[in-house]
């Protein structure tokens, strides 16, 4: 059978699971427990651990926030853990609810159809992007003086530019590890929905 755990505002109580239950490394619960860690995935043998960043609902272009989401994957489960509420989780449980066809293929599946989903929330924020720096070009094209608020957006959306390089460049290492059959518990026959959503993080 396979198992998902999805642990949403955890307490005292649920990082006792993690510790007593699944005895998973106390490094990692710390990690977990901690929310300002970048990208990573790691192996502890018949476990992964892996630390992702998905964006918020109020992400654009002028205020790009990621918040951190944990995740083991084991043989036979999935277990995430987030301080707040995650549209790419929520997203998931619903497909599963009305079709258990996820959890049918693995837990490597599984996890993958969370990643997916956790970068294609990811494209809109994109498209902002490329919306907000087209309409700075044009109003920048139309000054004939300097102006300290052009400049000032100018510098935001600048500094949200290297956020979300920064981030979705340790994204790309962790899914580059996964697609390329690095470990063990991702499935060979699983692989190539890892270098799709792989191809989409590329984009980003």
């Amino acid at each position: 059978s396979l198992i998902w755990v999805d642990f949403e505002k955890p307490d005292e109580k649920d990082n006792k699971i993690l510790a007593d239950v699944f005895r998973f490394h106390p490094l990692t619960i710390e990690d977990a427990i901690e929310t300002r860690n970048h990208p990573k995935v790691e192996s502890y043998g018949n476990y992964l651990f892996l630390i992702v960043h998905g964006v918020t609902m109020e992400t654009n272009s002028t205020n790009f926030v990621t918040r951190e989401l944990d995740i083991y994957l084991g043989q036979n489960f999935v277990v995430t853990y987030h301080h707040e509420s995650f549209r790419s989780i929520d997203s998931v449980k619903s497909r599963i609810r009305a079709n258990t066809f996820q959890c049918e293929r693995g837990a490597d599946y599984l996890l993958h159809q969370i990643l997916d989903r956790l970068v294609d929330f990811y494209i809109p924020v994109v498209d902002d992007f490329d919306a907000a720096i087209n309409r700075l070009e044009d109003r920048i094209f139309q000054l004939k003086t300097g102006s300290n608020k052009l400049l000032q957006e100018v510098m935001d959306l600048k500094r949200s530019v290297a956020r979300l390089v920064r981030i979705s460049s340790r994204q790309m290492d962790v899914l580059t590890r996964l697609a390329n059959g690095e470990f063990p518990l991702i499935g060979k026959d699983v692989l190539p929905f890892y270098r799709d959503v792989f191809d989409h993080l590329q984009r980003v």
